[in-house]
């Protein structure tokens, strides 16, 4: 490592004679006062005075600013860092590709052009006019949208009324110039290796966090893509359409329950299976939907394909061996197939075991609760059976309740033992960028999820056929797990903006306000919207998997959604989680293929159910045979007609709106016509 460190030095024509001096508090204080730094770098106690000086060189050679200081609750080495000259920020906006809006490219100033033109070739009355009722007609996005160009430092001029360096640099959103900053970090190398990378590999490089605005303000969904990035204001902006799409079904839910409230509760009624046919057509339509509202959200952010994002999410832990490609002539990294497949294969026998233990517990839950009652089940146990009937140790009124609450703290702490399991597995695989690492994790996390959360009430369905009992489970564990989800959603950011002041007060003897906030901000929670996704994506499976059975499932997330969208933007706008990363995005990525996955698994659930429900096995099955060839039938028509219908749908609506096809037409032929 030293040996290292004097390569990197005399490469950079570092000299001893240059001075490296550690700034008292005061003087780190008064320096933020005219400073505002983007990121604090933490070293490890094991970083040696020499190899920090040699790293605060190479970035002051690269244009930063830096100031060291220790943190006195964990001593760790803190290295504030803020680019000075915006000229660098604005020739890194270049390389990276981004796109920004042109100036003077408005409605208005266009019908002058046109009318002007028509003047000019002595166009006839009443053409002008149609031209114009034509321009008209166009959408104000499409004239105002259609002018993102990639950035260029030479032609600033084009996106900004000022040619100041300074004042150029505000065309870009906080969260792009953070962004910037830290893909400029990672163009810094020692030799041939990534310095960040290599720092952290040697676990001297702790972290590099992002530091808060002084004042943050998150009214609009626009404010957080401003600040934290779009792959944050994604997912407000879906939970926005989710609710204005689950609107709809809920008021759907509260008729069908009015409807059918003097019907039985132990049976499917029509109206529950009407219910039940809407909803799978809901769940349809708001995918397509949401997908066409992700393509107006790649032109409104500025965000038009992957391209420019992929070289922006390399993954840095990425271990590849240096492979030609025959064809360009290249050399690249690359990483053999059958490795990762073995390593998947790995991933698979780590969670079977979880799974199997957290199974073996439901089915002792389950027997005690007298939720499996055929003796001659496999999952029958009679000792365990015998506790909660008559003379029993756990005979009790409550003990019922008390065991869905288990079941519920057990399906939660299986969940996260499995998630850190996950984590460490999917970092096995060695994937090139960040977004496969994603995708790797969500399908894991959801196909795990999926099993230990739902398995348990398609067997008290489709084998015990016990719909009172699947609906009492239902509502209890929906209710209690939204219980718990706000909770700790929104309690406990209070807990934690109250705890985040009392650290600040009690070491104002310490140090003073502002550099209080620094060192209390670094010892925040990182923030993962991985969770909240997650927590959406399975309440939304209870919506639609069960819509037969459960049809107030969509009313009541319509109401939890309110508490947690406010709780989420409470969290944020605080300052209660330390300031993440942003990234460009518009999308929610591999999400939405697992809301499609549920979406298709719905069509099976509930035709069963309805086609279950319509021969009354519900109520025979268990004590007399069935017409199952009827029934096989009867089912195979109705699922095919769902999936034939959605398939139809999906491939008659574009999920492009028309807008947005214009734009990017218009975009196209620009770009031809004046060879950009």
């Amino acid at each position: 490592m030293k040996q290292v460190f004097h390569q990197l030095a005399k490469q950079h024509n570092i000299t001893n004679n240059k001075s490296f001096t550690l700034p008292t508090k005061q003087s780190l204080e008064q320096s933020y006062q005219d400073v505002k730094f983007q990121f604090v770098m933490q070293f490890s106690k094991a970083t040696t005075q020499e190899q920090l000086e040699q790293i605060v060189n190479i970035l002051f050679n690269h244009g930063f600013q830096s100031y060291k200081t220790r943190n006195l609750q964990n001593d760790k080495i803190l290295l504030f860092i803020c680019i000075w000259d915006p000229k660098i920020i604005l020739e890194q906006a270049e390389l990276m590709q981004l796109y920004k809006l042109v100036i003077d490219r408005s409605h208005t100033q266009m019908h002058e052009v046109y009318r002007k033109i028509a003047e000019k070739i002595n166009v006839k009355k009443i053409l002008d006019e149609r031209l114009v009722m034509a321009l008209n007609q166009i959408d104000k996005r499409i004239v105002e949208l259609e002018n993102y160009q990639k950035f260029k430092y030479h032609l600033k001029s084009d996106f900004c009324l000022h040619n100041e360096d300074s004042e150029v640099i505000k065309i870009f959103s906080p969260s792009e110039t953070l962004l910037i900053i830290y893909n400029y970090l990672h163009t810094i190398k020692i030799g041939d290796l990534d310095m960040i990378h290599f720092l952290k590999t040697e676990e001297y490089l702790l972290q590099v966090t992002p530091i808060h605005d002084e004042i943050v303000s998150l009214n609009t969904v626009s404010d957080i893509e401003r600040y934290f990035g779009g792959n944050l204001a994604v997912y407000f902006e879906f939970m926005n359409f989710y609710q204005s799409m689950l609107k709809y079904l809920a008021l759907a839910a509260i008729i069908t329950l009015i409807v059918d409230h003097q019907s039985s509760l132990f049976k499917i009624t029509n109206v529950a299976s009407f219910y039940a046919v809407l909803n799978m057509v809901w769940s349809t339509f708001f995918i397509i939907a949401w997908r066409r509202k992700e393509n107006e959200l790649s032109i409104e952010w500025g965000v038009f394909g992957q391209q420019h994002i992929k070289r922006l999410d390399l993954n840095p832990e990425y271990k590849g061996t240096p492979k030609m490609n025959y064809i360009t002539g290249m050399v690249k990294n690359g990483y053999p197939t059958s490795s990762r497949i073995f390593y998947y294969m790995v991933s698979l026998f780590e969670a079977i075991p979880i799974l199997i233990i957290a199974g073996l517990i439901k089915i002792v839950v389950f027997n005690i609760n007298g939720l499996i009652r055929n003796e001659s089940s496999i999952f029958y146990i009679k000792v365990a059976a015998q506790l909660n009937q008559e003379g029993g140790l756990l005979y009790y009124k409550y003990t019922t309740n008390i065991l869905d609450i288990f079941t519920i703290l057990l399906i939660f702490y299986i969940n996260t033992l499995y998630t850190k399991v996950c984590i460490n597995s999917t970092k096995r695989e060695n994937h090139r960028t960040n977004l496969r690492f994603y995708n790797s994790l969500i399908l894991k996390r959801f196909l795990f999820e999926l099993i230990n959360r739902f398995f348990h009430l398609f067997y008290i369905a489709f084998i015990e056929f016990d719909i009172p009992t699947l609906r009492s489970l239902l509502i209890k564990l929906f209710v209690m797990d939204q219980i718990r989800r706000v909770l700790l959603e929104s309690l406990l950011p209070m807990l934690m903006k109250q705890q985040y002041e009392k650290q600040k007060e009690q070491r104002k003897t310490l140090m003073k306000r502002l550099l209080i906030e620094l060192y209390a901000e670094l010892e925040l929670w990182e923030y993962d919207d991985f969770d909240d996704y997650i927590e959406v994506i399975f309440q939304y499976g209870y919506i639609v998997l069960f819509a037969a059975i459960f049809p107030l499932a969509a009313a009541l997330t319509y109401i939890f959604n309110f508490i947690e969208i406010w709780s989420d933007k409470f969290k944020l706008a605080n300052k209660l989680y330390q300031r993440n990363l942003p990234k460009k995005a518009y999308s929610i990525g591999e999400w939405r293929s697992v809301l499609m996955t549920l979406s298709v698994l719905s069509i099976y659930t509930n035709t069963a159910f309805i086609a279950l429900a319509y021969f009354n096995v519900f109520d025979t099955c268990q004590k007399t045979g069935c017409d199952w060839e009827n029934i096989l039938i009867l089912l195979f028509i109705i699922e095919h007609f769902s999936l034939g219908l959605k398939y139809i749908v999906q491939q008659t609506i574009n999920c492009k709106p028309k807008w947005v096809r214009i734009v990017l037409r218009r975009m196209r032929r620009k770009r031809r016509n004046f060879n950009y």
